[in-house]
């Protein structure tokens, strides 16, 4: 018998006879599967296993399980996926589980990974460098995926930038604004374009220094500063220290204060010492708020920080462009003489971040005797006087005076600036020095250099008298010369003669004539001695 007749002899299933076998089957076989406790096994790891990541999310997991499911954080399934490459049904923010599926549908214990979210932020940002128009970043990152980095620049003035670097954690960023606050966000990505979530750092760039800091002037007491200031400064502020060591300088002497709030393109006087006498407990450079320029914590009239005029500016840069000059100008007053200071000058921006700081050393004039004269001369004294090139008092000064003549010196303090210097010899030349001192400060000393000048003779006397002569005879031991002046009375002219001897007969004379001599000694350089006088008629 053929197979094929005899299947032409049975008869047709039925519906229900049709479904029936195959459902006890399958009854059995989960029947099998319940009796021996067993469950499909879970894959491996997910975190292991091979990954193909794609731009909305993971694409491909290798696995020997037919099927997925992707699942909330709830583990309810939410959609039915295959290992397909377009992963479409990827969420950035879902998570994937990944249930092992039998043959008959059974879930298998599911492993839990997280999408293709991007690398993890970055930590640690650091500005390691800032200067007036570049600033350095550094940062660190604990992803070993992330291999290129994103920053972003912003700031309320300026077009947002975006530059990306590649396997370093650090930027230079240039092309910045002096004195300007900017954001900075670094974002970690990995090659495909995947990038994590940015950090931010808060970067305010220094103010350019200032520029052209000179000395414009000095004096005994004062010395102006001046400097011009870069776009972005809000204010200066000026260290002044003295410079010397404790022998050097007084307790008077020593200066260590912070002057601030110095605006551009005013002109400020400021008595520095003021300051610091006025400085607070535990402050010793003084601070911003007590010692700032315009004094607004300690406000009083004649304060010693207030501008000379209220914004008075130097002036314009240009005339024609209407510019208010960018200068500051500080003239420092109540400064000690002759002494040593270094005045260091920081730009601020308007937080108080400051520039990098220009310094200049300077030097107060000494106190200065000049104009050093000798009156009333005399042959064995006379009186000196002097000026002092200080505007102050004169009386607040000593004076050291030392004279040195041919064999022998002196050395005499007065508290004025006269003196008279007695003791000396007559004929003789003198080197004489007048140094001012104030305080332990010595100034730069006056000097004047004289001939005392020769005794006058002695007796002087008429020796001969005839008609037409008269004969006269002196003593002097110190003079070189002797000038003699002869007045004929009732005619009012007079003649000279010159004799280097101590004895003269003057003829020519008139008889019965009343005549007066007078003989003057004459010493070194041209000095002259007190004179003497005798008067004779002729016979």
């Amino acid at each position: 018998m053929k197979p094929a007749a005899r299947e032409a002899r049975l008869p047709p299933r039925s519906p229900g006879l049709r479904w029936a076998l195959p459902l006890l089957l399958l009854l059995l076989r989960l029947g099998q599967i319940l009796c021996a406790g067993g469950t499909p096994s879970p894959i491996p790891d997910p975190s292991v296993a091979t990954v193909a990541t794609g731009e909305n999310g993971i694409t491909q997991i290798s696995s020997t399980a037919e099927s997925f499911h992707k699942q909330n954080g709830t583990g309810t399934t939410q959609v039915e996926t295959n290992t397909s490459e377009d992963g479409e049904s990827s969420g950035a923010n879902d998570s994937l589980r990944t249930p092992e599926q039998g043959s008959n549908g059974t879930d298998g214990a599911s492993q839990k990974t997280p999408s293709s979210t991007g690398p993890s932020p970055v930590f640690d940002i650091k500005a390691v460098s800032i200067s007036p128009t570049n600033v350095i970043l550094t940062w660190k990152s604990n992803d070993t995926a992330a291999s290129e980095y994103k920053y972003v620049v912003k700031n309320k003035m300026e077009n947002e930038k975006t530059v990306t670097v590649v396997h370093q954690p650090w930027c230079n960023i240039t092309g910045l604004r002096p004195a300007t606050s900017y954001v900075f966000s670094i974002t970690p990505g990995i090659g495909n374009e995947t990038w994590g979530d940015p950090r931010v750092i808060k970067v305010i760039t220094v103010p350019i220094p200032v520029s052209d800091l000179r000395v414009a002037l000095t004096g005994v007491r004062k010395a102006a500063l001046s400097w011009s200031n870069g776009n972005g400064t809000a204010s200066c502020r000026v260290l002044l220290e003295s410079i010397g060591s404790h022998e050097e300088l007084t307790q008077d002497s020593r200066l260590q204060v912070n002057i601030s709030g110095l605006k551009p393109g005013v002109q400020y006087n400021i008595n520095p010492y003021l300051l610091q006498s006025n400085k607070t407990k535990g402050d010793p450079l003084g601070t911003e708020g007590g010692l700032d320029a315009s004094n607004t914590e300690r406000s009083r009239a004649g304060s010693p920080t207030a501008p000379v005029h209220d914004e008075s500016l130097l002036g314009p840069v240009d005339p024609s462009s209407g510019q208010q000059s960018q200068d500051t100008e500080v003239l420092l007053v109540g400064l000690r003489p002759g002494t040593r200071y270094n005045a260091t000058v920081y730009s601020q921006a308007a937080n108080g971040t400051e520039g990098q700081p220009q310094a200049i050393e300077f030097r107060t004039n000494a106190i200065q005797v000049f104009d050093v004269t000798a009156v009333n001369i005399s042959a064995t004294s006379l009186t000196l006087i002097w000026k002092v090139s200080d505007n102050e008092s004169s009386s607040n000064y000593t004076y050291k005076i030392h004279v040195a003549g041919e064999t022998d010196s002196s050395n005499l303090n007065v508290s004025e600036p006269r003196a008279v210097i007695p003791g000396l010899r007559s004929s003789t030349f003198y080197n004489i020095t007048v140094c001012p001192v104030l305080g332990d400060i010595e100034g730069t000393p006056g000097f004047l250099q004289v001939h005392t000048p020769p005794v006058p003779v002695s007796d002087f006397r008429v020796t001969v008298v005839s008609t037409t002569e008269i004969g006269l005879a002196w003593s002097s031991h110190d003079a070189e010369s002797f000038q003699m002046h002869i007045t004929q009375e009732g005619a009012g002219n007079s003649r000279v003669e010159i004799t280097t001897n101590q004895s003269i007969i003057i003829g020519g004379l008139f008889p019965g004539t009343k005549y007066c001599f007078e003989i003057v000694p004459k010493g070194p350089n041209g000095t002259e001695g007190a004179s003497r006088t005798v008067c004779n008629r002729t016979g």
